[in-house]
């Protein structure tokens, strides 16, 4: 990617994030960089390729954080999760919930293939974390990783997409998905996860 390719990326997506998707044009970008439209043009064909380019560079860097967690070494599967939980916590920080919303009316082909995409790294993580788990004994040996993968991501969108719940909540984005992730915990563990999830509730409180 040539260094004016990357500046233009890098500046419409601060101009999204600030301004929202709708309200952006192809002139406000060109006028933020001083540029002419012909160079804008030049990079890029459209808009939404724009838009398109401006998710996958940001996506990239959220999933190349998650994914480096499958080497995670500092801790047994459940503390994996606790910082897969601090990673998602971030990005959903970093990022106005808004822009979901505002891609999924307005960009729906981005919005599917995004989802797509974080659909298949959740489902690797959580894969990964169950079998891992089960070899630490910390996770029952029924477990159906593929049911419980789907039953964790959907849990963790719906409550994403409910975007007038975060609105008028008192809690946290934060909060909210720590409560989901110790229900999630306390209903894949064995007896001695559950105990190694309250000892490090009490002494992380």
């Amino acid at each position: 990617m040539e260094k004016i390719e990357k500046e233009i990326l890098t500046r419409s997506v601060s101009l999204f994030n600030r301004y929202g998707l709708r309200p952006v044009t192809m002139d406000d970008i060109a006028k933020d960089l001083s540029i002419s439209k012909k160079t804008l043009y030049k990079y890029f064909a459209n808009k939404e390729e724009l838009v398109r380019k401006g998710v996958n560079e940001s996506f990239a860097s959220i999933s190349s954080r998650m994914l480096a967690l499958l080497d995670y070494k500092d801790g047994n599967a459940i503390d994996m999760l606790f910082q897969m939980d601090a990673q998602i916590c971030v990005s959903i920080e970093e990022h106005d919930p808004s822009i979901q919303f505002q891609l999924e009316r307005y960009y729906p082909e981005v919005s599917a293939s995004l989802e797509k995409r974080k659909r298949e790294i959740i489902f690797r993580l959580i894969t990964e974390n169950i079998k891992r788990g089960k070899e630490e004994g910390i996770y029952r040996e029924e477990l159906n990783a593929e049911i419980v993968s789907f039953l964790y991501y959907s849990r963790a969108r719906l409550m994403l997409q409910e975007e007038s719940f975060f609105e008028q909540s008192k809690w946290s984005i934060t909060e909210i998905m720590r409560e989901i992730l110790i229900y999630h915990i306390r209903g894949i563990a064995s007896a001695d996860g559950i105990e190694y999830l309250d000892y490090k509730l009490k002494n992380n409180s």
